[in-house]
């Protein structure tokens, strides 16, 4: 018997623009995705280069946000 384990998952709402829900839609169709799976994957390539998830979890200096304050560091 083969056993499936189901990991949890958290669910994000978020208000986007129209026009970049759109855009996304046409994406996610031409990399024959959900929008809820192509949201997943830039989010967590995006994590994984940064450092914040897998196997570079050292993380970089971050970049200044607007006003010119540096983000915390854990």
């Amino acid at each position: 018997m083969i056993e499936m384990v189901q990991r949890e998952s958290a669910q994000i709402n978020l208000r986007i623009d129209p026009e970049l829900k759109e855009a996304a839609e046409q994406a996610a169709l031409a990399d024959r995705r959900s929008l809820s799976a192509l949201i997943k994957k830039l989010l967590t390539d995006h994590c994984e280069a940064e450092g914040f998830l897998g196997e570079r979890r050292e993380r970089k200096p971050s970049k200044p946000r607007r006003g010119g304050r540096q983000a915390r560091t854990p």
